[in-house]
């Protein structure tokens, strides 16, 4: 059976396999129900106020502790969903996922309550680019499955961080500009929030590639690009909209400065070691990876799939290294190594 013939039987059993994704999530969410069931504790904002985080140039926090980014996270989110300006507290991070990490921790007293539904949508985004790149809904299937059990995803579902967010609005605007390119709202809206969700340079990464595709592929309209940037841009400053007046050029001047010299790699490759010596799947995902990316046709639709990881690897490099990053290439190399499996053994 060719299952990359959208006409099969495979893409026919699309609704059967929503209801298995949907079960596989409802079981994976109940055997890590910290995300379901952990409470807001207040003594974290407390906690907050006096950690590593907090500017003290007038020494006069006496007991600073260290906590984690999770309960960072939770504090500052909180803090801004009580209308706390977000340039007081954890400035280096644009706020929108913050904000939901507060807003839910304020009237659900449920601060991860946020990872279920990002989850969520972030495998029935697995699904859909499985879907459409492949035609198979069901290669979007097993790697939604696949990706739901991987240690990665466990990590950034059970924690108050913010790459999931960010990698659920990239993979969003992704899917929108590449398939349905009429709808250059929502495609505004998932990249400003994209840029809103984290520290903002892989987003970079992935608007310069599509950008290369759709230039090699002659798709790209500047007039339309350049209202999609804009229309994002209005969506990244609306969420400093407690913060206004001020000059967010400046800011985010003020930003980029502070990555920079707060970047606390000591040697180049960390994440090379971390990688290829952590689960031992994800050798074996980016060789995969890297096997079909050399046979595919330059920027065609699969190859920018298959490039997008590596280039985010390869710069990633140059930074310290910590295992959730991996959330935002884990995706491409699912999809990666279930296209070879169905191909090579599905037929």
């Amino acid at each position: 059976m060719n299952l990359s013939n959208p006409n099969s039987p495979k893409q026919k059993n699309e609704p059967l396999f929503l209801l298995i994704l949907s079960f596989v999530f409802i079981l994976f969410v109940f055997l890590n129900r910290q995300s379901l069931f952990q409470k807001f504790n207040p003594k974290v904002v407390d906690d907050y106020l006096r950690s590593q985080d907090i500017e003290d140039r007038e020494d006069k926090i006496k007991d600073r502790i260290f906590i984690s980014d999770s309960d960072i996270y939770i504090a500052s989110g909180y803090l801004y969903a009580n209308g706390k300006d977000p340039r007081d507290f954890n400035f280096q991070h644009p706020p929108f996922i913050k904000y939901l990490f507060g807003f839910s921790s304020k009237y659900f007293n449920l601060p991860l309550l946020p990872n279920i539904i990002l989850g969520a949508i972030l495998v029935l985004e697995v699904f859909l680019l499985g879907k459409l790149v492949f035609k198979s809904s069901f290669i979007g299937l097993v790697s939604s499955i696949l990706i739901m059990f991987d240690l990665v995803f466990n990590e950034v579902t059970t924690y108050a961080l913010l790459d999931l967010g960010q990698i659920v609005f990239m993979l969003g605007f992704l899917i929108t500009t590449l398939f349905y390119k009429k709808n250059l709202l929502l495609q505004a809206i998932l990249l400003g929030l994209s840029f809103t969700s984290k520290f903002y340079s892989p987003v970079f990464i992935l608007l310069g590639l599509t950008y290369l595709y759709k230039i090699y592929n002659k798709e790209f309209n500047l007039k339309k690009e350049l209202l999609v940037l804009f229309i994002s841009f209005l969506v990244f400053s609306f969420t400093y909209v407690v913060s206004f007046p001020f000059n967010i050029f400046l800011y985010q001047t003020r930003i980029i400065k502070f990555m920079l010299s707060h970047n606390g790699a000591t040697e180049w490759g960390g994440v090379f070691k971390m990688f290829f010596t952590g689960y031992l799947l994800w050798p074996i995902l980016f060789l995969v990876n890297l096997f079909l990316l050399f046979k595919e046709k330059l920027f065609s639709l699969k190859f920018l799939i298959f490039v997008i990881p590596v280039v985010y690897f390869v710069i990633s490099t140059f930074q310290l290294p910590f295992t959730r990053y991996f959330i935002l290439i884990l995706p491409f190399l699912y999809l990666s190594l279930t296209s070879l499996i169905c191909k090579n053994c599905l037929k």
